[in-house]
Protein backbone atom coordinates (compact mmCIF):
# COMPACT_ATOMS: atom_id res chain seq x y z
CA UNK A 1 0.00 0.00 0.00
CA UNK A 2 1.22 3.41 -0.99
CA UNK A 3 0.12 6.67 0.93
CA UNK A 4 -0.70 9.55 -1.61
CA UNK A 5 -1.19 13.29 0.16
CA UNK A 6 -3.99 15.28 -0.78
CA UNK A 7 -2.64 19.11 -0.63
CA UNK A 8 -5.91 20.46 0.25
CA UNK A 9 -7.22 17.92 3.17
CA UNK A 10 -3.24 17.12 4.40
CA UNK A 11 -5.00 13.49 4.56
CA UNK A 12 -3.70 10.50 4.01
CA UNK A 13 -5.41 8.55 1.41
CA UNK A 14 -4.37 4.57 0.67
CA UNK A 15 -5.02 2.69 -2.51
CA UNK A 16 -4.57 -1.19 -3.89
CA UNK A 17 -1.62 -1.00 -6.38
CA UNK A 18 -4.06 -4.19 -8.60
CA UNK A 19 -1.45 -3.82 -11.76
CA UNK A 20 -0.26 -8.03 -11.10
CA UNK A 21 -4.10 -8.52 -10.38
CA UNK A 22 -4.65 -7.57 -13.70
CA UNK A 23 -1.62 -9.40 -15.47
CA UNK A 24 -3.08 -12.64 -13.50
CA UNK A 25 -6.79 -12.47 -14.76
CA UNK A 26 -5.52 -11.53 -18.59
CA UNK A 27 -3.31 -14.69 -18.56
CA UNK A 28 -5.95 -16.96 -17.02
CA UNK A 29 -8.49 -15.96 -19.73
CA UNK A 30 -5.42 -16.59 -22.93
CA UNK A 31 -5.40 -19.80 -20.75
CA UNK A 32 -9.29 -20.31 -21.20
CA UNK A 33 -9.76 -19.40 -24.71
CA UNK A 34 -6.79 -21.78 -25.75
CA UNK A 35 -8.62 -24.48 -23.99
CA UNK A 36 -11.55 -23.64 -25.99
CA UNK A 37 -9.89 -23.46 -29.39
CA UNK A 38 -8.04 -26.54 -28.32
CA UNK A 39 -11.76 -28.18 -27.37
CA UNK A 40 -13.50 -27.45 -30.74
CA UNK A 41 -10.99 -27.19 -33.66
CA UNK A 42 -8.90 -31.02 -32.66
CA UNK A 43 -9.28 -32.92 -35.39
CA UNK A 44 -12.46 -34.82 -36.01
CA UNK A 45 -11.30 -37.95 -35.35
CA UNK A 46 -9.50 -37.47 -32.57
CA UNK A 47 -13.10 -37.28 -31.38
CA UNK A 48 -13.85 -41.30 -31.35
CA UNK A 49 -18.00 -42.10 -31.95
CA UNK A 50 -19.63 -44.97 -30.16
CA UNK A 51 -18.52 -48.17 -32.16
CA UNK A 52 -22.21 -49.13 -32.05
CA UNK A 53 -23.15 -45.62 -33.83
CA UNK A 54 -22.71 -46.82 -37.24
CA UNK A 55 -23.74 -50.42 -37.47
CA UNK A 56 -27.18 -49.01 -35.53
CA UNK A 57 -27.08 -46.67 -39.38
CA UNK A 58 -26.29 -49.46 -41.60
CA UNK A 59 -28.52 -51.73 -39.86
CA UNK A 60 -31.80 -49.46 -40.00
CA UNK A 61 -30.57 -48.61 -44.21
CA UNK A 62 -30.31 -52.05 -44.88
CA UNK A 63 -33.23 -53.30 -43.51
CA UNK A 64 -35.19 -50.43 -44.77
CA UNK A 65 -34.43 -50.47 -48.22
CA UNK A 66 -33.71 -54.14 -49.06
CA UNK A 67 -36.38 -56.19 -49.84
CA UNK A 68 -36.44 -59.46 -47.74
CA UNK A 69 -33.56 -58.81 -46.01
CA UNK A 70 -33.68 -60.39 -42.09
CA UNK A 71 -31.66 -59.62 -39.27
CA UNK A 72 -30.29 -62.65 -38.01
CA UNK A 73 -26.69 -61.49 -35.75
CA UNK A 74 -25.68 -57.87 -34.65
CA UNK A 75 -22.39 -57.96 -32.36
CA UNK A 76 -19.57 -56.18 -31.30
CA UNK A 77 -15.86 -57.37 -30.44
CA UNK A 78 -15.35 -56.17 -27.38
CA UNK A 79 -10.89 -56.84 -28.16
CA UNK A 80 -11.11 -53.95 -31.08
CA UNK A 81 -14.37 -53.27 -31.23
CA UNK A 82 -15.11 -54.39 -34.28
CA UNK A 83 -19.12 -54.67 -35.02
CA UNK A 84 -20.45 -57.62 -37.39
CA UNK A 85 -24.05 -57.41 -38.65
CA UNK A 86 -24.92 -60.98 -40.46
CA UNK A 87 -28.34 -61.01 -42.52
CA UNK A 88 -30.35 -63.89 -44.38
CA UNK A 89 -31.60 -63.05 -47.91
CA UNK A 90 -33.99 -64.95 -49.97
CA UNK A 91 -31.84 -67.87 -52.32
CA UNK A 92 -31.42 -66.55 -56.01
CA UNK A 93 -32.57 -62.67 -54.87
CA UNK A 94 -29.70 -60.51 -57.04
CA UNK A 95 -28.22 -57.94 -54.69
CA UNK A 96 -26.18 -56.02 -57.47
CA UNK A 97 -28.00 -52.51 -57.35
CA UNK A 98 -28.77 -52.61 -53.71
CA UNK A 99 -25.25 -53.33 -53.07
CA UNK A 100 -24.59 -50.18 -55.30
CA UNK A 101 -26.77 -48.02 -53.23
CA UNK A 102 -25.35 -49.50 -49.94
CA UNK A 103 -21.75 -48.13 -51.26
CA UNK A 104 -22.88 -44.59 -51.29
CA UNK A 105 -24.52 -44.57 -48.32
CA UNK A 106 -21.10 -45.33 -47.07
CA UNK A 107 -19.67 -42.83 -48.75
CA UNK A 108 -21.92 -40.20 -47.16
CA UNK A 109 -20.64 -41.17 -44.24
CA UNK A 110 -16.84 -41.26 -45.56
CA UNK A 111 -16.40 -44.91 -44.85
CA UNK A 112 -15.25 -47.32 -47.53
CA UNK A 113 -17.01 -50.82 -48.51
CA UNK A 114 -15.58 -53.35 -50.31
CA UNK A 115 -17.11 -56.59 -51.07
CA UNK A 116 -16.03 -60.53 -51.44
CA UNK A 117 -18.10 -63.47 -52.56
CA UNK A 118 -17.12 -66.66 -51.26
CA UNK A 119 -16.71 -69.61 -53.65
CA UNK A 120 -19.84 -70.94 -53.85
CA UNK A 121 -21.00 -67.89 -55.15
CA UNK A 122 -23.57 -67.92 -51.79
CA UNK A 123 -22.33 -65.88 -48.66
CA UNK A 124 -21.33 -62.20 -49.72
CA UNK A 125 -18.69 -60.23 -47.14
CA UNK A 126 -18.55 -56.06 -46.78
CA UNK A 127 -16.37 -54.93 -45.04
CA UNK A 128 -16.84 -51.29 -43.57
CA UNK A 129 -13.39 -49.02 -42.96
CA UNK A 130 -12.53 -45.68 -42.12
CA UNK A 131 -10.66 -42.46 -43.41
CA UNK A 132 -7.35 -44.09 -42.14
CA UNK A 133 -8.32 -47.60 -43.08
CA UNK A 134 -9.03 -49.04 -40.23
CA UNK A 135 -11.52 -52.04 -40.46
CA UNK A 136 -14.58 -50.83 -38.20
CA UNK A 137 -17.18 -53.61 -39.09
CA UNK A 138 -18.41 -56.54 -41.18
CA UNK A 139 -21.70 -57.30 -42.69
CA UNK A 140 -22.61 -60.77 -44.08
CA UNK A 141 -25.26 -61.51 -46.26
CA UNK A 142 -25.97 -65.30 -46.42
CA UNK A 143 -28.90 -66.53 -48.51
CA UNK A 144 -31.84 -68.88 -47.28
CA UNK A 145 -33.46 -71.46 -48.93
CA UNK A 146 -36.86 -71.53 -48.97
CA UNK A 147 -39.93 -72.78 -51.13
CA UNK A 148 -40.89 -70.46 -53.60
CA UNK A 149 -44.35 -70.71 -54.80
CA UNK A 150 -43.39 -68.18 -57.79
CA UNK A 151 -42.13 -64.96 -58.41
CA UNK A 152 -43.93 -61.90 -59.27
CA UNK A 153 -42.84 -58.77 -61.30
CA UNK A 154 -45.21 -56.01 -60.57
CA UNK A 155 -45.31 -52.71 -62.77
CA UNK A 156 -47.05 -49.81 -61.80
CA UNK A 157 -47.94 -47.50 -64.33
CA UNK A 158 -48.32 -43.88 -64.35
CA UNK A 159 -46.59 -41.87 -62.26
CA UNK A 160 -45.64 -38.45 -62.87
CA UNK A 161 -49.01 -36.42 -62.79
CA UNK A 162 -48.89 -35.83 -59.05
CA UNK A 163 -47.39 -36.60 -55.77
CA UNK A 164 -50.01 -36.36 -52.87
CA UNK A 165 -50.83 -39.79 -50.70
CA UNK A 166 -51.45 -42.41 -53.93
CA UNK A 167 -48.11 -42.22 -54.53
CA UNK A 168 -46.18 -41.98 -51.14
CA UNK A 169 -47.60 -45.26 -50.34
CA UNK A 170 -46.66 -47.10 -53.45
CA UNK A 171 -43.56 -45.45 -52.47
CA UNK A 172 -43.86 -46.91 -48.90
CA UNK A 173 -44.27 -50.61 -50.05
CA UNK A 174 -41.75 -53.01 -49.01
CA UNK A 175 -41.99 -55.11 -51.98
CA UNK A 176 -39.96 -55.44 -55.00
CA UNK A 177 -42.41 -53.02 -57.26
CA UNK A 178 -41.41 -51.01 -59.93
CA UNK A 179 -42.80 -47.49 -60.71
CA UNK A 180 -43.28 -46.45 -64.69
CA UNK A 181 -42.94 -42.65 -64.90
CA UNK A 182 -44.41 -40.79 -67.61
CA UNK A 183 -41.67 -38.06 -69.10
CA UNK A 184 -42.33 -34.55 -68.85
CA UNK A 185 -45.22 -33.95 -66.11
CA UNK A 186 -44.60 -31.61 -63.12
CA UNK A 187 -43.49 -34.58 -60.92
CA UNK A 188 -42.01 -36.87 -63.30
CA UNK A 189 -38.35 -36.20 -62.08
CA UNK A 190 -38.64 -36.02 -58.38
CA UNK A 191 -41.01 -39.01 -58.28
CA UNK A 192 -38.46 -41.46 -60.28
CA UNK A 193 -35.57 -39.88 -57.63
CA UNK A 194 -37.82 -40.46 -54.52
CA UNK A 195 -38.48 -44.07 -56.20
CA UNK A 196 -34.92 -44.99 -56.78
CA UNK A 197 -33.87 -44.20 -53.17
CA UNK A 198 -36.26 -46.23 -51.96
CA UNK A 199 -34.87 -48.74 -53.32
CA UNK A 200 -37.80 -49.13 -56.01
CA UNK A 201 -36.83 -49.96 -59.71
CA UNK A 202 -37.78 -47.18 -62.28
CA UNK A 203 -38.91 -47.44 -65.82
CA UNK A 204 -40.09 -44.59 -68.56
CA UNK A 205 -43.29 -45.22 -69.56
CA UNK A 206 -43.35 -44.02 -73.00
CA UNK A 207 -45.97 -42.46 -75.20
CA UNK A 208 -47.14 -44.00 -77.98
CA UNK A 209 -49.98 -43.76 -80.29
CA UNK A 210 -53.52 -45.57 -79.85
CA UNK A 211 -55.58 -46.57 -82.62
CA UNK A 212 -57.79 -43.93 -80.95
CA UNK A 213 -55.70 -40.53 -80.19
CA UNK A 214 -57.42 -38.61 -78.23
CA UNK A 215 -54.15 -35.63 -77.55
CA UNK A 216 -51.69 -35.83 -74.53
CA UNK A 217 -48.27 -36.37 -74.26
CA UNK A 218 -47.50 -34.51 -77.53
CA UNK A 219 -43.81 -33.32 -76.24
CA UNK A 220 -42.81 -37.10 -76.03
CA UNK A 221 -46.15 -38.98 -77.79
CA UNK A 222 -44.16 -41.47 -80.67
CA UNK A 223 -46.79 -40.96 -83.74
CA UNK A 224 -46.94 -44.07 -85.95
CA UNK A 225 -45.22 -42.67 -89.67
CA UNK A 226 -42.54 -40.94 -87.44
CA UNK A 227 -39.15 -40.63 -88.93
CA UNK A 228 -35.96 -42.73 -86.96
CA UNK A 229 -34.31 -38.96 -85.72
CA UNK A 230 -37.81 -38.29 -84.69
CA UNK A 231 -38.39 -40.88 -82.70
CA UNK A 232 -34.14 -41.13 -81.45
CA UNK A 233 -34.93 -37.47 -80.09
CA UNK A 234 -37.96 -37.94 -78.08
CA UNK A 235 -36.74 -41.47 -76.89
CA UNK A 236 -33.06 -39.47 -75.72
CA UNK A 237 -35.03 -36.80 -74.43
CA UNK A 238 -37.13 -38.75 -72.40
CA UNK A 239 -34.00 -40.99 -71.07
CA UNK A 240 -32.10 -37.75 -70.24
CA UNK A 241 -34.77 -36.73 -67.73
CA UNK A 242 -35.11 -40.28 -65.84
CA UNK A 243 -31.56 -41.76 -66.15
CA UNK A 244 -32.23 -44.38 -63.18
CA UNK A 245 -34.97 -45.98 -65.78
CA UNK A 246 -33.69 -49.47 -66.53
CA UNK A 247 -36.13 -50.20 -69.21
CA UNK A 248 -39.04 -49.00 -70.43
CA UNK A 249 -42.69 -49.72 -71.71
CA UNK A 250 -45.08 -48.05 -73.69
CA UNK A 251 -48.02 -46.03 -72.23
CA UNK A 252 -51.01 -46.45 -74.73
CA UNK A 253 -49.26 -47.28 -78.73
CA UNK A 254 -52.01 -50.18 -79.51
CA UNK A 255 -51.05 -48.46 -83.55
CA UNK A 256 -47.24 -47.86 -82.83
CA UNK A 257 -46.58 -51.51 -81.56
CA UNK A 258 -48.42 -53.38 -84.18
CA UNK A 259 -46.03 -51.97 -86.85
CA UNK A 260 -42.80 -53.32 -87.40
CA UNK A 261 -41.28 -50.65 -88.81
CA UNK A 262 -41.83 -48.37 -85.70
CA UNK A 263 -40.78 -50.84 -83.64
CA UNK A 264 -37.29 -52.01 -85.54
CA UNK A 265 -37.31 -47.92 -85.67
CA UNK A 266 -37.81 -47.61 -81.65
CA UNK A 267 -34.98 -50.78 -81.30
CA UNK A 268 -32.72 -48.98 -83.39
CA UNK A 269 -32.20 -46.50 -80.95
CA UNK A 270 -32.66 -48.67 -77.59
CA UNK A 271 -30.33 -51.48 -78.98
CA UNK A 272 -27.05 -48.77 -78.13
CA UNK A 273 -29.24 -47.63 -74.13
CA UNK A 274 -29.01 -51.30 -72.35
CA UNK A 275 -32.45 -50.78 -71.65
CA UNK A 276 -34.56 -53.82 -71.59
CA UNK A 277 -38.43 -53.19 -72.80
CA UNK A 278 -41.78 -53.98 -71.94
CA UNK A 279 -44.81 -54.80 -74.11
CA UNK A 280 -47.54 -53.48 -71.93
CA UNK A 281 -49.39 -55.69 -75.02
CA UNK A 282 -52.23 -53.41 -75.20
CA UNK A 283 -53.00 -54.77 -78.85
CA UNK A 284 -53.04 -58.84 -79.77
CA UNK A 285 -51.31 -58.01 -83.33
CA UNK A 286 -48.17 -56.50 -80.90
CA UNK A 287 -44.93 -57.72 -83.19
CA UNK A 288 -42.94 -56.03 -80.07
CA UNK A 289 -41.01 -59.19 -78.63
CA UNK A 290 -40.23 -61.06 -82.27
CA UNK A 291 -38.80 -57.21 -83.33
CA UNK A 292 -36.77 -56.64 -80.34
CA UNK A 293 -35.24 -59.45 -79.98
CA UNK A 294 -34.13 -59.44 -83.34
CA UNK A 295 -32.04 -56.46 -82.58
CA UNK A 296 -31.15 -58.09 -79.39
CA UNK A 297 -32.91 -56.34 -76.56
CA UNK A 298 -34.24 -58.27 -73.84
CA UNK A 299 -37.69 -57.81 -73.73
CA UNK A 300 -40.79 -59.07 -72.10
CA UNK A 301 -44.45 -58.96 -71.62
CA UNK A 302 -47.33 -58.24 -69.74
CA UNK A 303 -49.32 -61.12 -68.53
CA UNK A 304 -52.06 -59.70 -66.51
CA UNK A 305 -53.39 -56.50 -65.66
CA UNK A 306 -54.67 -56.12 -62.25
CA UNK A 307 -56.98 -53.10 -62.18
CA UNK A 308 -58.38 -52.99 -65.78
CA UNK A 309 -61.77 -52.68 -64.04
CA UNK A 310 -61.07 -50.26 -60.75
CA UNK A 311 -63.40 -51.93 -58.71
CA UNK A 312 -62.33 -53.59 -55.42
CA UNK A 313 -64.19 -56.91 -56.53
CA UNK A 314 -62.65 -57.23 -59.76
CA UNK A 315 -58.51 -56.29 -58.30
CA UNK A 316 -58.80 -58.67 -56.02
CA UNK A 317 -59.94 -61.60 -58.15
CA UNK A 318 -56.96 -59.88 -60.92
CA UNK A 319 -54.16 -60.44 -57.93
CA UNK A 320 -55.28 -63.99 -57.27
CA UNK A 321 -55.22 -64.90 -61.13
CA UNK A 322 -51.88 -63.70 -61.13
CA UNK A 323 -50.74 -65.59 -58.12
CA UNK A 324 -51.91 -68.69 -59.44
CA UNK A 325 -50.40 -67.83 -63.07
CA UNK A 326 -47.31 -67.24 -60.93
CA UNK A 327 -47.48 -70.58 -59.06
CA UNK A 328 -48.14 -72.15 -62.67
CA UNK A 329 -45.58 -70.56 -65.17
CA UNK A 330 -42.90 -70.07 -61.71
CA UNK A 331 -42.92 -66.29 -63.21
CA UNK A 332 -45.84 -63.89 -64.35
CA UNK A 333 -45.20 -60.16 -65.20
CA UNK A 334 -48.16 -57.72 -63.75
CA UNK A 335 -49.16 -54.44 -64.50
CA UNK A 336 -50.95 -52.03 -62.59
CA UNK A 337 -51.98 -48.54 -62.26
CA UNK A 338 -51.38 -45.49 -59.57
CA UNK A 339 -54.86 -45.53 -58.37
CA UNK A 340 -56.13 -45.26 -54.77
CA UNK A 341 -58.05 -48.74 -54.89
CA UNK A 342 -55.19 -50.17 -56.72
CA UNK A 343 -52.84 -48.73 -53.85
CA UNK A 344 -55.33 -50.17 -50.84
CA UNK A 345 -55.52 -53.74 -51.95
CA UNK A 346 -51.93 -54.33 -52.65
CA UNK A 347 -51.25 -53.11 -49.24
CA UNK A 348 -53.16 -55.58 -47.77
CA UNK A 349 -52.62 -58.25 -49.96
CA UNK A 350 -48.90 -58.13 -50.82
CA UNK A 351 -47.69 -59.29 -47.45
CA UNK A 352 -50.00 -62.22 -47.89
CA UNK A 353 -48.60 -63.04 -50.47
CA UNK A 354 -45.25 -63.05 -49.27
CA UNK A 355 -46.33 -65.16 -46.58
CA UNK A 356 -47.86 -68.04 -49.11
CA UNK A 357 -44.33 -68.17 -50.64
CA UNK A 358 -44.57 -65.49 -54.02
CA UNK A 359 -41.48 -63.00 -54.37
CA UNK A 360 -42.08 -59.85 -55.63
CA UNK A 361 -39.04 -59.49 -58.23
CA UNK A 362 -38.05 -56.52 -60.22
CA UNK A 363 -37.88 -56.55 -64.86
CA UNK A 364 -33.73 -56.93 -64.19
CA UNK A 365 -34.80 -60.07 -62.46
CA UNK A 366 -36.84 -61.81 -65.01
Amino acid sequence: MNPVFNKKSQDTVFYRDNRLERSILKGLAVLVCAAVLILFVRPAEEIKAPPDDFMNQVSLFLQDSVRHLRLSKMEISPKDSVWTLEFEYPEGKILREDLYRFGLFCGDYLKACSARVDSQKTRITLTIRDQKNRLEGRIILLPKTQAVKGRICLIIDDFGYAYNATEKGFLNLRASVTFSVIPGHTHSKSLARLAQRRGHPVMIHMPMEPLKYLGGEEEYMIMDGMDRNEIEYRILKAIAELPMAKGMNNHMGSRVTASADMIHKIADVLETKDLFFVDSYTVNKTVVQQVMRSHNIRVYQRDIFIDHENSENSIRRQIDKMARMAEKKGVVVAIGHNRPLTLKILTEMIPKLEKEGFHFISPGEL
